[in-house]
């Protein structure tokens, strides 16, 4: 039989993991079979020159032992530990697949499969310049199906091209001319290029994959901000090309000056090792300082949650004088912030009595519980919650987990429209399986006055850069950074805390 290609052997490596998963076996070797798969799946170059050179550990996520397997697969489509794992389990799951078979991606996930195929792709063709992801990715989407890259080839006798050496990633291949229109539609989105292309032949001129001409006349090809230039159009941001109103906003001019990770000051929303983090709260003070900001907003979880190690009053007390002497130590340069994340209870209220509440700096109200009560009654038990004079952030508004559960049913218009009549700000949530308030209804929030806050929801100090996410999706919704809680420096943000108490 011929050799297996990339996505055969990514598929044979999904079942590996599944039967492996199935049989009780270790779930560690399973998870590390499935991301070997994502792997082998999007390679930028093709499989079988990796098994020639013997560079199969060059692949991310493929130890010796992967790597042993693969070459089997790929000389004889099988694998003694896949045929026994099949003995065992019989036939039945042979043609099953899950989330981590192609479709779609959460957004960190596809972040570390381009940044591992960029870096594959210039080992093995450093004669390629301005290797850049696009695709979904590069518009910011929550979830990412679309894996792609656009390379500059210092010339290409056919002009540009793509490849797919893995099945689930396309290089774009293209020359200094026309690097700009081969981002831009291989970027997207389909409705804002049908849009871009409408726009152009309104002018007399005509849009397609080899530029803006008129006539026979080249007009802009190079790069995507002339190509926007001669439409009469200012830079359209990535994140905001889906077709929806960005042409018209920029044909008046009307823009958003979207926020970047830069405007952030500070973090409000982080857990510690005194409720269900991992790192203490003096390791989380001194990640966030290094990586300059100005302040951390320690939220641990409330009384509710003893699932998570939820905080007792006298935990609070003692939390809060830990956080005084760190305070203390840190001077004016940095502070440490007195929050909790408190549980919305089923009829709205939060579960400390005022007086306890009263001691945080703030507080995130969240839903942890009863997600399944009916729109109706759901909506009404967050809005109470809102209406709390110590509640300060909203925390993830509609509790969904991306790939694993839709959020609750909520009347999010209605939240909204409680969050901007009470000055609760809507949270952002950047953990990338939550992004959550959906950036759908980002513009609807600020339209109603709604302040935002991007925090990342952190468990570690290593989760602290999901800030990234929520920034994208931000900016994905259309946010700038004057609506954002904290891309207020710090004298500006006591000022808003102190006022709300």
């Amino acid at each position: 039989m011929p050799p297996l290609d990339a996505q055969a052997i990514a598929a044979l490596l999904r079942e590996l993991a599944q039967r492996s998963a199935a049989g009780g076996g270790n779930p560690y070797r399973s998870k590390a079979y499935r991301r070997a798969a994502e792997s082998v799946a999007t390679l930028p170059i093709p499989l079988e020159q990796l098994v020639a050179e013997r560079r199969l550990r060059e692949i991310p996520g493929v130890g010796e032992g992967i790597a042993e397997i693969i070459a089997t697969l790929h000389k004889t489509g099988s694998h003694p530990t896949l045929e026994a794992l099949r003995q065992e389990g019989g036939a039945r799951l042979r043609d099953t697949t899950d989330d981590s078979g192609g479709g779609q991606r959460h957004i960190d996930r596809a972040a570390m499969l381009l940044d591992n195929a960029v870096r594959t792709l210039r080992e093995a063709r450093p004669e390629l310049k301005r290797i850049t992801a696009a695709g979904d990715f590069r518009r910011g989407a929550e979830l990412v199906g679309d894996l792609a890259l656009v390379a500059e080839a210092p010339s290409l006798a056919d002009g540009p091209s793509t490849l797919t050496a893995g099945g689930e990633l396309t290089v774009h291949l293209t020359d200094a001319a026309h690097y700009g229109i081969t981002l831009l539609h291989a970027t997207g989105s389909k409705s804002h290029l049908q849009a871009l292309t409408a726009l152009a032949r309104d002018h007399g001129l005509t849009l397609d994959k080899r530029g803006l001409r008129q006539g026979r006349k080249p007009l802009a090809a190079a790069s995507e901000e002339a190509i926007y230039q001669r439409l009469g159009l200012p830079f359209i941001q990535p994140e905001l090309r889906e077709g929806r109103d960005e042409i018209a906003r920029a044909l008046a001019n009307d823009l958003p000056e979207l926020v970047t990770e830069q405007d952030l000051r500070g973090i409000l929303h982080a857990h510690t090792d005194q409720s269900d983090g991992v790192d203490t709260l003096e390791a989380m003070a001194e990640a966030t300082r290094a990586r300059g900001y100005s302040y951390l907003g320690v939220a641990d979880h409330s009384i509710s949650a003893r699932y998570a190690g939820g905080l007792t009053t006298p935990e609070i007390e003692a939390q809060h004088r830990l956080i005084d002497r760190l305070n203390k130590r840190y001077g004016k340069g940095f502070r440490i912030l007195k929050g909790i994340e408190s549980d919305i209870l089923a009829d709205g209220s939060l579960d400390y009595p005022d007086e306890v509440l009263q001691r945080f700096d703030f507080v995130v109200a969240s839903v942890h519980s009863r997600f399944k009560l009916d729109r109706e009654a759901q909506t009404r038990r967050i809005i109470r919650a809102v209406g709390n004079r110590r509640t300060t952030i909203l925390g993830h508004m509609t509790g969904r987990r991306l790939l694993q559960r839709p959020g609750y049913a909520v009347d999010v218009e209605a939240i909204l429209k409680a969050c901007a009549a009470h000055g609760v700000a809507v949270e952002i949530n950047a953990h990338p399986w939550r992004l959550d308030l959906d950036w759908r209804w980002h513009q609807r929030a600020l339209e109603l006055g709604c302040l935002l806050s991007i925090n990342p929801d952190a468990h570690s100090t290593r989760e602290l850069d999901f800030t990234r996410w929520g920034v994208t999706v931000a900016r994905k919704g259309g946010v700038p950074a004057e609506r954002v809680l904290n891309c207020r420096n710090l004298a500006q943000l006591k000022r808003y805390l102190g006022s709300r108490q």
